[in-house]
């Protein structure tokens, strides 16, 4: 599940229910992922990676993944998949988190 892009309705950082958006899979935990907000605001910081190949992962607009806005939903929530990011926006995910996500 790496890499899909799923409409879903991302929650607020209060907790409150957001609105629909796409989100980025980032761990598949089973019938729960971890997944991050996917959106065409677009601002640069280390956590944010630019989609390079939006259109063909089904998004609308040039598109960011920001691995600092992350949540573990369960799949159930999931609306509709879009597609899967391609090879090199992947590996453009897996630089960011790695170089930037450790403990």
């Amino acid at each position: 599940m790496f890499g899909e892009i799923f409409l879903c309705q991302f929650p607020l950082t209060s907790g409150a229910a957001g609105k629909i958006r796409p989100v980025l899979v980032l761990f598949d935990l089973g019938p729960d992922a971890i997944v991050c907000r996917v959106t065409s605001v677009l601002r640069t910081g280390p956590l944010d990676v630019t989609l390079a190949d939006w259109q063909a992962a089904g998004l609308l607009k040039p598109s960011v993944a920001r691995l600092d806005r992350i949540v573990t939903a369960e799949r159930s929530i999931f609306i509709r998949r879009l597609d899967t990011l391609s090879a090199a926006d992947l590996a453009a995910v897996r630089t960011a988190w790695n170089a930037h996500m450790k403990l």
